[in-house]
């Protein structure tokens, strides 16, 4: 099969028959917006994989020595706080204008970790494909998520550039010298805390320095690094639950312990901020109109979800496509209100280039790993129109030519911005793939529901979530399994670790599933699934 070139335009429009990606609405011909690289044909796999790559079982964290070190997720100190507000009056437009300021001050912030979600999240995850596999479709992490939740910029110089001129490589003298110091401590070796005393209020020529080193030593840098290394940690966590749920539970274990050192507590707000039915009440108090977005979940508990896999099985009506549009203002991204259409130019505005870096396939390098990107294969999450998602191959590439890459001049002559409420669909070819790839029915396409749809932003709903037991389920979305649960209870606040379900299985719901492809293997996983069934 000829594959589609990376060095081809960013967006295909083309006229086709579109359904609503619930299967709730008629087919609909109209004009559509898509992302490249799209397949040729539906007959051929979209992507390679190994068949036997994913866990049938469940994953039960309390049944297994699984110790995880969360080094990225860490609650700031009283000191490095007064550290941010003390540098913010001397060096805010600088931050600002080289674009790290709201990722600083998104330090201050104490997100409360919540285990059993991270868990059940890290289940869905496709180490083939770098996105999470639901029963309702595609989703990921993507560079926008990175720019709007933890405000890194997607645009700039790599991370593994070198010092340019002598005075910077005089500096870094200085932090090492000051870094080797520490060594000589009682502790014996660099500690966040006695670096800050070490030059917090000193008067220290490299204080600034010092703060920045403190601040990057996460690791964090740019966008692409930060995203890297979260897909990196999420495939590590992934491939760990998979090995342990090859060996039966019960007798002595080798204890296993992973560490994973990206901001990690993004995958959590990524959650909450997407999952309607997972997401706690967002802080208000203490949000400013210049706070970055990440402040509403400062210090905010988590719900207690008595089942999570299912909760994210069953949100098809919950899912949010596009939550930063309805607060455009602090999320550095260009939402225009109407579609609009722009001729490219060198000189594009920072928040337009910002969206465009999103929307392509690219490479992305980070400190010690370098990750595919594959924004096409979540298109609606930027207000585009979804067809079956081409096949990108890894390539053995150095950094410099994945950077290189993830660069590359912009082929498009025009670049499409859509209405920041659009309601984006799916090719009724794509409905085919993901009912024959990921589903195994035979009549996705066939129980279209009749309903009228909005024009502008279908109204997000409470998903009551019902047992039919009569083998007819036309409120069920087409293709998609009958729901398992009477209800769905959301409305307690669980502990920062997270709480001991009580649960019973339900098993073989997907065994007809055809082994076809690597989003699908992720799917095996929740071949037995665990329900709390009342």
């Amino acid at each position: 099969m000829k594959q589609q070139s990376l060095e081809d335009t960013m967006i295909e429009v083309r006229e086709d028959f579109m359904l609503s990606p619930a299967g709730d609405s008629q087919p609909t011909f109209r004009t559509a917006h898509f992302l490249n690289p799209i397949e040729n044909s539906i007959k051929e796999p979209a992507f390679k994989c190994n068949p036997f790559s994913s866990s049938s079982s469940v994953f039960d964290p309390n049944q297994w020595p699984l110790e995880i070190h969360f080094n990225g997720w860490r609650y700031p100190q009283t000191k490095w706080v007064k550290w941010v507000d003390e540098l913010k009056l001397k060096y805010e437009s600088l931050w600002k204008k080289v674009g790290i300021f709201e990722a600083i001050m998104s330090t201050k912030c104490c997100i409360k970790k919540n285990q059993d979600l991270v868990y059940g999240v890290v289940e869905k995850w496709c180490c083939e494909t770098n996105t999470f596999v639901f029963h309702f479709g595609e989703a990921t992490i993507t560079l926008e998520d990175i720019m709007v939740l933890g405000g890194y910029p997607v645009l700039g110089d790599p991370v593994f550039i070198s010092l340019q001129d002598e005075e910077m490589r005089e500096v870094e003298k200085k932090l090492i010298f000051a870094r080797n110091e520490l060594y000589k401590t009682k502790s014996g070796k660099p500690r966040p805390s006695i670096w800050m005393d070490i030059f917090i209020g000193k008067g220290s020529e490299i204080e600034h320095e010092a703060f920045l080193a403190t601040w990057l030593g996460n690791p964090i840098a740019l966008a692409p690094a930060v995203l890297a290394s979260i897909y990196r940690d999420l495939t590590l966590f992934k491939k760990t639950i998979v090995d342990l749920s090859k060996y039966p539970t019960g007798g002595d274990r080798f204890p296993v312990e992973i560490t994973l050192q990206s901001p990690f507590y993004l995958v959590q707000i990524w959650v909450w901020e997407r999952f309607k039915n997972l997401q706690p009440k967002p802080q208000t108090m203490l949000t400013n109109h210049g706070d970055p977005l990440l402040f509403r979940w400062h210090k905010v508990k988590a719900l207690k979800i008595d089942n999570v896999k299912l909760a994210l099985d069953s949100a098809s009506d919950d899912f949010l496509w596009r939550p930063y549009v309805t607060c455009a203002d602090k999320c550095g991204m260009f939402y225009p209100n109407d579609k609009i259409w722009a001729p490219f130019e060198k000189d594009l505005d920072k928040e337009m280039l910002s969206f465009v870096t999103c929307l392509r396939v690219s490479k992305l390098v980070g400190f010690e790993s370098m990750e595919q990107y594959l924004p096409h294969r979540v298109a609606m999450q930027f207000g585009m129109d979804q067809d079956v998602p081409s096949y990108v191959p890894r390539l053995n590439e150095t950094k410099f030519i994945a950077w290189k890459n993830y660069c590359r001049p912009i082929s498009d002559k025009k670049l499409y911005f859509p209405p920041r409420l659009f309601e984006a669909d799916v090719t009724m070819r794509y409905a085919k793939w993901w009912k024959q790839l990921v589903l195994g029915h035979d009549d996705f396409v066939k129980k279209v529901v009749r309903r009228k749809r909005s024009a502008s932003l279908r109204k997000h709903r409470l998903h009551v979530v019902k047992f039919n037991t009569s083998g007819n389920d036309v409120g069920v979305p087409p293709g998609f399994p009958p729901n398992l649960v009477d209800t769905l209870n959301c409305g307690k606040f669980c502990d920062d670790e997270g709480l001991k379900i009580k649960t019973r299985k339900v098993e073989d719901l997907y065994a007809d599933v055809p082994a076809k492809n690597s989003v699908l293997n992720c799917l095996i996983d929740d071949e037995i699934i665990d329900a709390d069934v009342e």
